[in-house]
């Protein structure tokens, strides 16, 4: 068998890799219909791959569009290597167009680059590499593409159910060597009537993105001396205007996945101590307390448990028209429940601020020992020389739906990653070196015996 060039299969492919990311496939409540269940957006995007795979002389397995399968010849056993393809809001601050696709000095560079296109495109073509050389296999090795990762997961729930389980599955969507685990996620909707102090308010990007920008506007313009002298005694990167003799704050703070608040910082709870600061506003007052900081002592949630710490992000603030609406990502360990968990920041808030737990994963963990984790920990020390051990991830990935499935890069410093940030980028030398780990991967966990 010839060696295989990497670097030239990777290379010859990177036109459709743009493709692919400049594809701007984020959830539109807009455009849903039942042929379109995430919009326009996941649609098209999903149909890019199923389009490509056909040409290639894949079968395609369809799921209503909510997720395709693409395989090579069916099996009794099978192995799903598990992609979403959906994106979060691009968001302010960056230096080039969000889904231009550009390629600058040496980087891919657009939203989804990291989070996850890239890696599904590479997890595509070490499959179509295995179609070329006509590997045997004992195992059907299946790549399943989702779009709706970013938000519930329906996607995946939905495919699950009509193909039922894999014996085991990997998602290129975490870090390396791998999270073997991670902590439970949920999301609770804040809705309430308001009367205080803001005219409108306007913060956060997404529900698990930790917000860079928030603004609000204060109509009482004799409060601007107050104000700004508590953004200045406090440092905080918020301007204060006058507009149409109102006051508009703009504040600005640095966004990250919210299972990392120490990556990240919220310009929304800026905005609120702010506010609360000078004017004592009482509703803006409890979720300053409740959210304030980002690791759950603000309703009694801090924990210490080997998983890790309770985080909470309010990744969405708006008031309009006399109403509050926000939606909290919060990531719990072993010790408590999400129940648990509601009750206490149901105690912790006002009542005046209904509060409801609409999104909720439990945690979950695979064993050290089992045989495919341990052939995949093989394949990344080989490839890297890296023997660190597994890690348990606050992020939340398809390993939650399909449980017996980890997390398998493609991250090696977390605190570096742009995922959920502007200018998000990916170095091709660094792809290339993707395609080596995920094609020789699957291969083993394939044949595995």
């Amino acid at each position: 068998m010839d060696k295989l060039n990497f670097e030239k299969i990777f290379m010859d492919s990177l036109g459709e890799l743009q493709g692919l990311v400049q594809i701007p496939s984020v959830y539109d409540e807009k455009t849903v219909s039942e042929e379109m269940p995430y919009g326009e957006g996941s649609w098209r995007v999903l149909d890019y791959m199923r389009q490509i795979a056909f040409r290639d002389g894949f079968e395609v397995l369809e799921y209503d569009n909510h997720a395709i399968a693409v395989r090579i010849e069916p099996k009794e056993m099978r192995v799903d290597v598990v992609s979403h393809l959906d994106v979060v809001e691009s968001g302010e601050g960056w230096e080039w167009e969000p889904f231009s696709a550009a390629v600058e000095n040496g980087y891919l560079i657009g939203r989804g680059t990291e989070d996850m296109k890239v890696c599904a495109w590479l997890t595509y073509l070490a499959l179509r590499m295995i179609k070329e050389q006509k590997l045997p296999f004992t195992r059907e090795i299946r790549l399943v593409f989702g779009c709706d990762e970013e938000r519930t997961m329906a996607d995946m729930y939905h495919y699950v159910d009509k193909a039922g389980k894999p014996e085991f599955a990997f998602t290129p969507d975490g870090i390396f060597p791998m999270s073997i685990g991670e902590k439970g996620a949920l999301m609770w909707r804040l809705k309430g009537s308001y009367q205080g102090i803001c005219k409108w308010l306007h913060g956060g990007v997404q529900c698990n993105v930790i917000p860079p920008c928030a603004r609000a506007c204060i109509p009482d313009a004799s409060l601007e001396k107050e104000l700004r002298a508590y953004i200045a005694g406090h440092g905080y990167d918020i301007s204060c205007t006058m507009e149409n003799g109102e006051l508009v704050l703009e504040s600005h703070g640095q966004a990250a996945h919210a299972s990392m608040p120490h990556l990240g910082h919220s310009a929304v709870t800026d905005l609120l101590d702010v506010i609360v600061g000078v004017t004592g506003d009482a509703m803006l007052d409890s979720l300053s307390r409740c959210f304030g900081e980002p690791y759950g002592s603000g309703i009694g949630l801090k924990a210490e448990e080997s998983i890790g710490d309770f985080t909470v992000n309010l990744g969405v603030l708006k008031i309009e028209k006399g109403n509050l609406y926000g939606e909290v990502d919060g990531r719990y360990p072993y010790g408590i429940t999400s129940r648990e968990a509601t009750e206490r920041v149901k105690k912790a808030c006002t009542e005046e601020i209904e509060i409801s737990l609409d999104y909720d994963d439990a945690p979950n963990l695979c064993e050290r020992e089992d045989s495919f984790v341990q052939e995949l920990l093989a394949v990344y020390r080989e490839k890297t020389g890296d023997f660190s051990e597994p890690v348990i991830s606050g992020g939340v990935s398809y390993s939650k739906v399909f449980g017996h499935c980890v997390a398998f890069g493609p991250i090696d410093k977390p605190e570096e990653s742009l995922a959920h940030k502007a200018n998000e980028k990916i170095s091709l030398d660094r792809c290339v070196k993707l395609l080596e780990i995920y094609y020789e991967a699957m291969c083993r966990i394939a044949s595995l015996k």
